[in-house]
C-alpha cells in the first residue's frame, strides 16, 4: 500500500513523522507522494483538514492541540498500521458540503460563512426548501455535523450527532432569540441584501477567506461527496468537546 504523510508543522512534532515514516517503511508500506492509496494525517484538526483536500481515505494520528476527529494516539501508531495492512479498520464517512460563490466553488468539511467584520450589521436572505427568512448581524455559517463541534459551537452551543443534518448558525443576530437552525441536509441559499450603500462580505470555507459577496449575489450551499477515513479506535468528539481544555 501507498501512503503519503502529511503532518503539521511544527518542529515538535518533527521527531514523530521521522519515526513513523521508518516504521512504514519496516513494515513493507510505500511512501509515495503522487500516487498515494491513503493520506496519512498527522497533528490536529488542521492537518486533517489538508487531508481532505486530497480526496483519499485518511488514516489519523493525533499529535495536535486539539483533534476531535483524530483517533491514533502516537504510541499505537505500530498497531493501526499493522491492522490497515490487515484491512482490519472500520470505515467512516463524513458529509462534505460544497459552495458556488461569485468567481468560484469549493468544498468544505467544516462549515461555510458569509461573514462581516466591520462595526455595523449586515443582512442576510437565508431560503431553505420553500421557505426563507431574513436576519441581520454579523453573518451566517452554514455547518457540517463534524464542523459544528467548532466555530458553530462556540457560537450556539449546538453539536450535530446525526449525519443527514445541517446547522445555520446566526452570527450576533439583532431583534432574535434565534441562534441556529437544524435543518435537512439540502440546498441552502444566501443572499446579501442591500442596506442602500456599499458593503462587501467574506465568504468563509473552513476558516479561510476564499471570496467576497455583495448585495444581490447568491452563495450556494449544498452537499457533496462524502470523506473517508478509516477508523482503529473509537473516538467521542461529546467527551473531547467538554474535556479538551483539560
Amino acid at each position: 500500500m501507498r501512503l503519503k504523510i502529511i503532518h503539521k508543522e511544527s518542529p515538535e512534532i518533527y521527531p514523530l513523522v521521522d519515526e513513523i515514516r521508518k516504521l512504514a517503511l519496516s513494515m513493507g508500506f510505500v511512501l509515495d507522494d503522487r500516487n498515494a492509496d491513503l493520506i496519512l494525517a498527522i497533528g490536529g484538526d488542521g492537518t486533517l483538514l489538508r487531508a481532505i483536500d486530497y480526496g483519499k481515505p485518511i488514516m489519523t494520528v493525533k499529535a495536535g492541540r486539539r483533534g476531535f476527529l483524530m483517533d491514533v494516539e502516537p504510541k499505537h501508531v505500530e498497531e493501526a498500521l499493522d491492522r490497515l495492512k490487515k484491512g482490519d479498520y472500520i470505515v467512516e464517512e463524513y458529509p462534505l458540503i460544497k459552495v458556488k460563490f461569485p468567481g468560484g466553488e469549493r468544498e468544505a468539511f467544516n462549515e461555510v460563512g458569509v461573514l462581516y467584520d466591520e462595526p455595523e450589521s449586515i443582512v442576510i436572505t437565508v431560503s431553505i426548501s420553500g421557505t426563507s427568512f431574513t436576519v441581520e448581524g454579523d453573518g451566517v455559517l452554514v455547518s457540517t455535523p463534524q464542523g459544528s463541534t467548532g466555530w458553530s459551537m462556540s457560537i450556539t452551543g449546538v453539536f450535530l450527532m446525526t449525519k443527514d443534518s445541517l446547522e445555520i448558525s446566526l452570527v450576533s443576530p439583532i431583534l432574535t432569540p434565534v441562534k441556529s437552525l437544524i435543518v435537512p441536509r439540502t440546498e441552502i441559499n444566501l443572499i446579501m441584501e442591500s442596506k442602500g450603500y456599499d458593503q462587501k462580505a467574506r465568504v468563509v470555507v473552513d476558516g479561510n477567506v476564499v471570496g467576497n459577496t455583495k448585495p444581490g449575489e447568491k452563495i450556494v450551499v449544498s452537499p457533496s461527496k462524502n470523506a473517508i477515513i478509516y477508523r482503529f479506535f473509537k473516538i467521542d468528539p461529546v467527551r473531547g468537546i467538554m474535556s479538551w481544555r483539560k
